[in-house]
């Protein structure tokens, strides 16, 4: 093995490949980057340009800088230019046998002592190194697009690597200002394997009418706090791309979490591939751009009906919070701070049920009350006699839109509002409505929450809603991962932070939210949900960490 990686190979000058070409230059090494043909070299040349050129004129590098790194890089059609480098990286499309095709020739041609690498992003790393006669200078070396801008790099290790070329490659990596981690051969290594169990379960919700596709990347992108929501991922991946690493990962776990989605391969079929086709899950106003324009999907304008009066119910933090909040919203609030007084509530237009709630009131997973003689049963029976005909009735609490409807002899004006704390892209909250909750009370609880400064999502009400029936499972699997020994906690972390652009890792946000909470809601969406879930049943981890009250970071 080389005792120092100072040139390197790339062969494939896509937007994966150029990018990683710009990465290694930026890091001193000189460069040779490989294509098939002269237009695809000038496509990948083309594409270096473009992106210098965007760093230049966002003063993140100089004229000189600029030239410095173009000059450090060969670009040819020749895989026989390779002959000197310390280490070669492939990034030519995801398909198994080009790939072993590829590292099969350049046996011939490398140096003894030179490193391979993949940039597979969820292949077999094993499988590519078997067809070379030097199986153990083989690893994956996996970047995140855009390369120059993500600093993630995972690190993919066979049985048959060398220890020496794996810290070889992580130390370069260090070097170009990566973040490595270095994981075994698994498919979709670290973070797709965790990112495509989630976007599987957002596009089931899609598929099966839970949610709208605007409300359902306003969830994850305000309520969870995520650089974007899970569609608009998807169409910046590329669904056909979504569409294969997805199949290699079920292909692997058998899991129904991975199961191919019959929604994502109908789109890929009809040619509606994301951004790059100009229609995808939205569309787009070019090919190949990032502005979405209105289709037959883009839902109408609501029509709210106009509301002065609200009253709030209980007492506590919920309850002061909403009265604060709706006041600011410019709107007259009787707080109702004793339920056995309702009468002053007559005249309003919404009515937010919001007292503490005592545990053993709230029967299960569907948030019906428990008994017919609760207080939560004699507080919405007696919400629907005392209001007037018309008036909105939502709890903010655990019990369901169904329970509130059936106690208050009001269906069409019954829902859920459920307040999710800030993120770092403002607040969600969301608003379950049942079969019978009329398009009005939706709209003008939409119009309400608007004014309360926070962003709205819609949504059948059943467990978890959407925020947290997609993040804690998502979590929960990152748990699961580190349990079964495949990556560490700060791996994780790192992994996900860095390589998908959240805000912070998982076991950070559990610490952050709480690993009971967590727990909690895993619990209750494994009793809610229609089927066994497996994905659903908490790891005994998050079990342990609960029970000894012990954090994951820090």
């Amino acid at each position: 093995m080389a005792s120092e990686i100072n040139t390197v190979g790339v062969i494939g000058l896509g937007t994966m490949g150029a990018g990683i070409v710009e990465v290694f230059a930026r890091g001193g090494c000189t460069v040779i980057g490989v294509e098939t043909t002269t237009p695809y070299a000038d496509r990948g040349r083309a594409i270096l340009q473009g992106s210098t050129d965007r760093a230049v004129a966002k003063g993140k590098l100089d004229k000189a800088g600029q030239q410095q790194i173009l000059d450090r890089i060969t670009i040819s059609t020749q895989m026989a230019d390779l002959a000197p480098a310390h280490l070669v990286v492939e990034a030519v499309p995801e398909t198994i046998d080009l790939k072993r095709a590829v590292f099969g020739e350049l046996d011939g041609i490398v140096r003894p002592d030179a490193v391979l690498a993949s940039n597979t992003s969820s292949l077999s790393i094993t499988q590519i190194a078997a067809t070379t006669a030097h199986p153990g200078r083989v690893v994956g070396m996996h970047f995140f697009n855009p390369a120059p801008v993500l600093k993630l790099v995972e690190v993919i290790t066979t049985l048959g690597t060398d220890p020496e070329v794996t810290a070889s490659v992580a130390d370069v990596a260090q070097r170009l200002g990566k973040k490595p981690v270095v994981v075994g051969d698994r498919a979709g290594f670290v973070a797709n394997y965790l990112l495509f169990g989630y976007l599987n379960s957002a596009m089931r919700m899609l598929e099966h009418g839970h949610v709208s596709r605007e409300d359902l990347d306003t969830a994850m992108r305000v309520g969870a706090g995520l650089p974007m929501g899970p569609l608009t991922l998807m169409d910046l991946i590329g669904l056909d791309v979504c569409d294969h690493i997805g199949e290699v990962i079920y292909t692997h776990s058998r899991s129904p979490l991975h199961a191919p989605s019959a929604m994502l391969q109908q789109l890929v079929t009809c040619g509606r591939t994301g951004r790059k086709s100009g229609r995808g899950f939205y569309t787009y106003a070019k090919a190949g751009g990032a502005q979405v324009v209105a289709d037959d999907d883009t839902p109408a304008p609501g029509e709210p009906r106009e509301l002065r009066a609200v009253g709030v119910v209980g007492t506590g933090a919920l309850a002061d919070e909403l009265v604060a909040r709706l006041t600011e919203g410019g709107y007259a609030v009787t707080h109702a701070d004793d339920p056995s007084d309702l009468e002053p509530l007559a005249d309003v237009g919404l009515v937010i049920e919001a007292k503490e709630e005592a545990q053993e009131e709230v029967a299960g997973d569907t948030g019906d009350v428990a008994g017919q003689g609760s207080d939560a049963d004699e507080l919405f029976a007696r919400l629907g006699e005392v209001t007037a005909p018309g008036t909105v009735l939502a709890t903010a609490n655990s019990y369901s839109a169904a329970a509130l409807a059936a106690r208050s002899g009001r269906p069409e004006e019954s829902a859920v509002l459920r307040m999710h704390a800030p993120t770092g892209n403002g607040q969600v909250i969301e608003i379950g409505r049942t079969v019978a909750t009329s398009t009005v009370t939706v709209d003008t609880l939409r119009a309400v929450v608007t004014a309360m400064g926070a962003e709205p999502v819609v949504c059948r009400d059943r467990t978890g809603l959407v925020v947290d029936a997609l993040l804690v499972p998502h979590l929960n699997d990152a748990v699961r991962m580190c349990e079964q020994g495949y990556a560490s906690v700060a791996d994780v972390d790192t992994a996900i932070q860095y390589g998908l652009g959240y805000p912070m890792g998982p076991f950070a946000m559990i610490d952050r939210i709480g690993a009971d909470e967590v727990l909690a809601v895993c619990e209750e969406l494994l009793t809610g949900t229609d089927g066994f879930q497996a994905h659903l049943v908490p790891s005994p981890l998050l079990v342990e960490h609960v029970l000894l009250d012990r954090p994951f970071t820090g």
